[in-house]
This record gives structure tokens, C-alpha cells and sequence, in this order.
């Protein structure tokens, strides 16, 4: 009698074990045997190896029994080590990755795991994107491991766009406008930002008065942008008023003094002055 060789996984039921039986003669066959059966002491629990297949309990009227043990492998069952999406800024440290890890068999759990790391070929200095987040090196006696990835998604790092506040008089162009920018990350510099521009709704002939500087237009790879405004304040211009000369004989009534006016602007003429006297 003896056992045919047998497999099955760590953690399931051991299969329906059989055998060949050799030596019948007179053209018997095996069903004069009776009570034969196959057995093994691995259970269900049994770790990973191998174990002995035995038959016993065979009878027959004209034979005795010789049994030849045959083997139970019991192999690796497998474990899938799933890693967990994970999200930070540009210019941060990756944060601790995490996963799961599912397929246990007989009650284990994750202590039954060693050596299990997660990872990502993503630095503090890469881009915004997405990478794969992996498990690896995980070792336990009773299992194999397939891994599945999870993502780290790489958002972009906000700067903020300061303007700065600036002073013309009325009736002049607005000055070249800039300001200040914060926030940059891995020794960036402005160099990464592109189609910043700074702008004012004051024109030419705008009133005196605080005028909204703002910042626009901004972009870069890794970066989203914050504008705080600043301040365009326009000042009054300054007239000049030159009272004209005058002669009259003496005794005479004081004639109509007038004057010029220089320096209006925007177009503006001398009927935006009033009150003025010459005496």
C-alpha cells in the first residue's frame, strides 16, 4: 500500500488522499480490500513542511499489508500587502506610509509579519505627480507576498504674491509696480514663476486718492499662487500760479489783475481751479 504524494496551501483542509495498492494476484483486485484509509497528523494549523501520508486499516482475506508512506507538502499561503494612498505638498517630507495586509489564514495576523516597509522613489524634491507607494521586504514563516501599490499624489505648494505699495502724483504714469513673493521651497526662487504681473485700475487722469495694487497671472510647476494687494497712493500735482504785471497812472482804480496757471495735467485746463483771487 502505499500513499500517492499530496500538496495543499498553509491553512487549508488537507485533500482526499489516496493511493495504489500492488501485489494483487489470481487477478484480484483492490475491492478485496476493506477499511482501508490515509491519514496524516498535519492539520489544518500545521506550519509550512512537509508530513507523512500513512495508509492503515486494510484488510483482505488472503493478505497482509506493507504501507509505504507518501508526503504532504504544505506550502506558503499568500499574503497581498496593499499600500495606502497618500497625498502631501511639494517641498514636504513624505509622510509615514501605511497599508494593509490581507489573506490570513488560522486566526494569524499582522504579528505573524516581519521586515514589512513601504515606500517611494518620491524625495522632498520632486514634482508635483503622482508615485507609487510599495511594500516590500515582508517575511513570515506560513506566507508569500504579492504587493500592491498605492499612490502618493504630490500637490503643489502655495506662494504668496505680496505687492508693494507705491506713491505718483496725479496726472503722471503709473511707476513700474513689484512686489515680494514667500514661500518658496527647496531653494526655489523666482526663477520657477512665469507671467507674474502687477496692476493697478488707476489711469492718467485718476483722482487722488488709494488705488489697489495687484498681482496676476502667475504660474509654475509646483506652485499655486495667494495675491495680497498693496497700496497705489496718488498725490496731488502742484500748480503754479503766476500773477501777470500790471501798470496804472497814479490815482487811477487798481486794473484786473490776472495770471497764468502751469502745470495742470491730464488735459485738464484752468476751469478745474476755483477761488483763486489776484489782489
Amino acid at each position: 500500500m502505499t500513499a500517492d504524494n499530496a500538496t495543499r496551501e498553509y491553512g487549508l483542509a488537507n485533500p482526499a488522499f489516496t493511493g495504489t495498492i500492488s501485489g494483487l494476484r489470481a487477478g484480484d483486485t483492490a475491492s478485496v480490500v476493506s477499511g482501508l484509509a490515509y491519514g496524516t497528523a498535519a492539520s489544518t494549523g500545521s506550519a509550512v513542511g512537509s508530513y507523512a501520508i500513512t495508509a492503515s486499516g486494510g484488510s483482505a482475506t488472503n493478505y497482509d499489508f506493507a504501507y509505504v508512506p507518501g508526503t504532504l507538502t504544505i506550502t506558503k499561503a499568500l499574503l497581498t500587502v496593499t499600500a495606502d494612498n497618500a497625498t502631501r505638498e511639494y517641498g514636504l517630507a513624505n509622510p509615514a506610509f501605511t497599508g494593509s495586509v490581507t489573506g490570513f489564514r488560522n486566526g494569524d495576523t499582522d504579528s505573524v509579519v516581519s521586515g514589512l516597509t513601504y515606500g517611494s522613489v518620491a524625495t522632498t524634491a520632486s514634482n508635483v505627480g503622482t508615485y507609487a507607494i510599495t511594500g516590500s521586504g515582508a517575511s513570515a514563516t506560513n506566507y508569500d507576498f504579492a504587493y500592491v501599490p498605492g499612490t502618493l499624489t504630490i500637490t503643489k505648494a502655495l506662494l504668496t504674491v505680496t505687492a508693494d505699495n507705491a506713491t505718483r502724483e496725479y496726472g503722471l504714469a503709473n511707476p513700474a509696480f513689484t512686489g515680494t513673493i514667500t514661500g518658496y521651497r527647496n531653494g526655489d526662487t523666482a526663477s520657477v514663476i512665469s507671467g507674474l504681473t502687477y496692476g493697478s485700475s488707476a489711469v492718467l487722469n485718476s483722482g487722488i486718492g488709494n488705488y489697489a495694487i495687484t498681482g496676476s497671472g502667475a504660474t509654475a510647476t509646483n506652485y499655486d499662487f495667494s495675491y495680497v494687494p498693496g497700496t497705489l497712493t496718488i498725490t496731488r500735482a502742484l500748480l503754479t500760479v503766476t500773477a501777470d504785471n500790471a501798470t496804472r497812472e497814479y490815482g487811477l482804480a487798481n486794473p484786473a489783475f490776472t495770471g497764468t496757471i502751469s502745470g495742470l495735467r491730464a488735459g485738464d485746463t484752468a476751469s478745474v481751479v476755483s477761488g483763486l483771487a489776484y489782489g
